[in-house]
């Protein structure tokens, strides 16, 4: 146990690497609280757009619209998720959990 203790402290990484990697996961992980708020927002929209009357037609319309826009914002979102990951996977970033 001693000798893995005493070789994580002198294994010696760049720092360069290691602030590459901080700022490639603090990325992603703003990225995924934004899908996140997204999701909630997509969620929302679907519940107000069951409970609007049906004579309210520019409601409804415009709920419809936020809709598409909101689900095409997700999509790019989860795109740049992905290619933070790759970007990490790629640097070799140590310590790689995601």
């Amino acid at each position: 146990m001693s000798l893995a203790q005493d070789y994580e402290n002198t294994v010696v990484t760049d720092p360069s690497i290691s602030r590459r990697c901080e700022e490639l996961l603090n990325k992603r992980n703003q990225k995924v609280s934004h899908k996140q708020k997204l999701m909630e927002l997509i969620t929302r929209n679907r519940k107000l757009l069951k409970y609007v009357p049906k004579e309210k037609n520019s409601v409804k319309t415009k709920l419809i619209d936020n809709y598409g826009k909101l689900k095409n914002e997700l999509r790019l979102s989860l795109i740049k998720i992905n290619h933070y990951e790759e970007s990490i996977v790629r640097t070799g970033c140590p310590g790689l959990t995601l």
